[in-house]
C-alpha cells in the first residue's frame, strides 16, 4: 500500500512540474475570449489553448484569468500563463484610480476557461497522501 501511495504521489507531482496548458487571449482583440467563453469549443481550443513555456529561472507555470473593469463600463477579459504566483489567494483584486481588475490563478490544464475559477485539488491530494499512507 505504501508503494502505491508513493507512486501516486510521484505521478501527481510530476503533472505539476511539467508544462500546463492555458487559454491565452484578450477580449479586446477577440470577443470570443469574453466571459461567455466556451472552453469545450474545438474552435476556441484550437485558437487559444497554448502550452505554457517556462522562462529562465522559473520553476512552475499556472493559468490566470483577469477581468478588467474600465471607467466607461467596458469589461475586458484576459487569459494567459502566469509565472510569479500570488501565494496567499487564488483570486484577488487590483485597484487603480480609474479601473480595477479581478484576477484568479489556477493550476490545472484549461482551468482559466471557465467564468468562475476553482483551485485544483491534485496538489493538495498529492501532498497529503503520504501522511495518510503512514497510518495505513
Amino acid at each position: 500500500m505504501k508503494l502505491f501511495a508513493t507512486c501516486f504521489t510521484l505521478l501527481a507531482l510530476s503533472g505539476i512540474a511539467y508544462g500546463i496548458q492555458c487559454f491565452v487571449c484578450n477580449s479586446k482583440i477577440d470577443s470570443a475570449c469574453a466571459d461567455e467563453f466556451q472552453d469545450d469549443s474545438p474552435a476556441l481550443i484550437e485558437a487559444f489553448l497554448q502550452e505554457c513555456e517556462l522562462p529562465n529561472n522559473e520553476t512552475q507555470a499556472f493559468c490566470r484569468k483577469a477581468k478588467m473593469h474600465l471607467p466607461d463600463g467596458e469589461v475586458r477579459v484576459m487569459r494567459d500563463c502566469g509565472f510569479k504566483r500570488r501565494e496567499i489567494y487564488d483570486c484577488y483584486q487590483k485597484r487603480s484610480e480609474d479601473y480595477f481588475v479581478d484576477v484568479c490563478q489556477c493550476d490545472a490544464d484549461r482551468c482559466n476557461g471557465s467564468p468562475s475559477l476553482t483551485f485544483s485539488l491534485a496538489p493538495v491530494l498529492a501532498l497529503s497522501l503520504p501522511l495518510f499512507a503512514r497510518f495505513l
